[in-house]
């Protein structure tokens, strides 16, 4: 037995096996034991803690064969110990593509081209949740396309998960955080964090608890039970790509009480909040989609800004989940890994067990669930298999790793059952050497079954009753109204040349300047709408309308011409720094995104904006500049505008009558014939 089994053992733990035996029984032994050993094994008089970690390598050698079996047989079903069962349970995998077999063969030349979203659960997926025993399933917007079709596919995604060994239904995440960051279109969709932040002077939390209650509620009906949200980064670097209008601002004060706000909302409605990105991913200007930031702060700066908001949130709420952040704080953690590549690098606080551990689960005394950001990010896989990821951030202190491993075909599904194992046993390994405690390992399969219990239970309605809830919830018109008073809440004045408010007696003609046809709909609704408030419909009626819309550009003598004829322009800008984030992840870095022809679509817009403003100001006709996205973004285009109004991350959405609305439009045209205020205060400083 010692040569099969213990044959790469450490020879400290043999010689505790040569020492003089007794009889030990099995029953006495944890579950961990394979089942094919005798009923009574002889076993030294040794700690009992070292008998489990016998047990978990004796368990560990014997999947060896099975997994052999699993590589060379895609049809095999796996058989997986306890421990192996407990590994996948402390994972979280997306589902947004899969690509099944034709005819028993691949369908795809490989994972990366299979583009087949996953809006059906296919039988295949049930068949690896049930048989993995997987903790957990992050939906994306390409599973997420109408509400009917989203509560069968989480139902499904439950159902398959109650028929695993340990019959326990899973977590079901998606980021909809609001704002820039929204996965599911049909949701009320919010202008984001930084608009609830721009409200705080006149509103306080009070926003924050409306929107994130609302957030939770349709999540909720939708079978959605955990939020990646709130963001509690305080945005202190005005380069910073990933974040930005994701942040309620730069006051680390205001972050801590609106994200409390945010998770206690969001938790009293029966849905797991997240805190992101610990330790805070506020001061960086790298996308850690992309790369591996760092924050140079030092031990006092990152107490009072960047971990502040976790830690008021730690005291004032009891958030079931906070999100780690790819990305090296040598004030925290300034130890060196040996990348895949043979490099030397900071250790990022994914796989810190001094950020991870000794910081938030001794030092601040977190108690919820510790989960990593996504594990396919460039700031994990330049430097870490994904073996070696998971293993590093587990020891680390992490309990959920999230998307570890891409599950594409079929073939991906039974490389995921060997994933599992070679972690199990990696995992085992470290257990062996010291690194990593088999009670943390308990500790933490408990505290997501604690975390379970408390969040997720089987509906006891039919799919049947659960649609006809949600429908009743997801954007009904009390959440869009409280979509609206947030957007006009949160408006901002940033510039005002003594053109606002407008007075529109006498204006005969307005000439809008906007990126597509969409925005131009809804923002002449937008202006009709308020107009009909302010003027008999007569007045109105005389008023005409002219427009420039860059994706159906004409000649430049009839741009100018109808420009020439204009008493007011009113023109639009959305703009912010790329990120993978507002797309979705890693599986869109495809060689479109950021591709020539998009930059070429979002300069000639640039151009033609500014070529209107420019020519505006020399034809002395007043211009408007309502900006939606990044304030870091703008000043190049509002120094060309006589005013600037920002709205931040407004969305545009169809009624059931197929209009365009525009909250942040409508707010905008409000405020531009003082038919109400803009009260909305910046809560970041623009540079100079």
């Amino acid at each position: 037995m010692k040569d099969n089994l213990l044959g790469n053992f450490p020879s400290s733990l043999l010689r505790y096996l040569s020492k003089p035996l007794v009889n030990y029984s099995l029953s006495s032994l944890p579950s961990y034991v394979p089942s094919s050993l005798p009923s009574k094994v002889r076993i030294n008089r040794m700690p009992s803690a070292l008998i489990i970690i016998v047990s978990i390598a004796l368990s560990a050698c014997q999947s060896q064969a099975t997994e052999k079996n699993m590589t060379n047989n895609l049809a095999i079903t796996p058989v997986f110990t306890e421990f192996e069962q407990q590994i996948a349970e402390k994972m979280s995998l997306d589902i947004r593509y899969f690509c099944a077999d034709i005819n028993g063969k691949p369908s795809v030349p490989s994972s990366k081209h299979c583009r087949q979203a996953v809006t059906e659960l296919p039988e295949e997926l049930a068949q690896m949740i049930s048989t993995s025993n997987v903790g957990g399933i992050v939906l994306f917007a390409e599973n997420v396309q109408e509400i009917a079709q989203v509560v069968k596919l989480t139902d499904d995604i439950q159902q398959a998960s109650i028929k695993s060994v340990q019959a326990k239904p899973l977590i079901i995440s998606m980021d909809q955080e609001g704002g820039r960051v929204a996965r599911f279109a049909k949701m009320t969709g919010f202008a984001g964090n930084m608009a609830i932040g721009a409200s705080y002077a006149q509103n306080g939390t009070d926003f924050a608890t409306q929107v994130n209650t609302i957030i939770a509620k349709e999540l909720k009906a939708l079978g959605i039970n955990n939020n990646y949200a709130p963001v509690v980064d305080v945005n202190t670097n005005v380069d910073n790509p990933v974040i930005n209008t994701r942040s309620f601002g730069e006051s680390a004060v205001q972050v801590a009480e609106l994200g409390v706000s945010a998770v206690n909302a969001i938790q009293s409605e029966g849905v797991m909040a997240t805190l992101k990105h610990f330790p805070g991913h506020g001061d960086t200007h790298v996308d850690s989609h992309l790369g591996l930031p760092r924050v140079d702060h030092d031990r006092a700066t990152i107490d009072k800004i960047d971990l502040a908001p976790f830690a008021w949130a730690i005291k004032h709420s009891q958030p079931a989940m906070i999100m780690t952040a790819h990305i090296q704080y040598p004030a925290l953690d300034d130890s060196v890994f040996v990348s895949k590549s043979g490099d030397k690098l900071i250790r990022p606080a994914t796989m810190s067990r001094k950020i991870l551990t000794d910081l938030l689960r001794e030092e601040m005394k977190f108690d919820g669930i510790i989960a990593t950001d996504a594990l396919d990010m460039a700031g994990v896989t330049h430097f870490f298999t994904d073996v070696e990821a998971v293993v590093e951030t587990f020891v680390a202190g992490a309990d959920l790793a999230v998307m570890p491993f891409k599950v594409r075909t079929p073939k991906d599904i039974t490389d995921f059952y060997v994933f599992i194992k070679k972690v199990a046993k990696a995992l085992t390994i470290r257990i062996v050497q010291g690194d990593y405690q088999l009670a943390e390992f308990e500790q933490s399969i408990a505290r997501i079954n604690r975390y379970k219990k408390q969040y997720i239970a089987r509906p006891n309605e039919s799919v049947a009753q659960q649609l006809q809830l949600a429908n009743v919830v997801i954007a009904n018109e009390e959440h869009l109204l409280t979509e609206q008073a947030l957007a006009s809440a949160a408006i901002t004045l940033l510039k005002n040349k003594q053109v606002l408010p407008l007075n529109v007696v006498g204006v005969k003609r307005l000439h809008f300047v906007v990126a597509n046809q969409q925005e131009l709909v809804a923002l002449t609704y937008a202006t009709k709408r308020v107009l009909a408030k302010i003027l008999p419909a007569s007045e109105v009626e005389k008023i005409n309308f002219s427009h420039l819309v860059a994706d159906k550009v004409e000649s430049t003598t009839n741009i100018n011409t109808l420009l020439s004829k204009a008493d007011v322009v009113i023109a639009t800008l959305d703009i912010k720094t790329a990120s993978l984030v507002d797309l979705g992840g890693m599986d869109d870095l495809t060689p479109s995104y950021g591709s020539a022809a998009q930059q070429q679509e979002k300069l000639t817009y640039a151009t033609l904006l500014k070529q209107q403003l420019i020519q505006a100001a020399k034809l002395k006709t007043p211009s408007i500049l309502i900006a939606k996205g990044s304030p870091f973004l703008i000043s190049e285009y509002s120094e060309l505008a006589d005013a600037v109004l920002l709205n931040f991350d407004d969305r545009i959405y169809s009624t059931a009558s197929e209009q365009a609305i525009s909250p942040g439009f409508n707010a905008s045209m409000a405020v531009i014939v003082n038919e109400s205020k803009a009260l909305g205060t910046l809560p970041v400083t623009l540079k100079n």
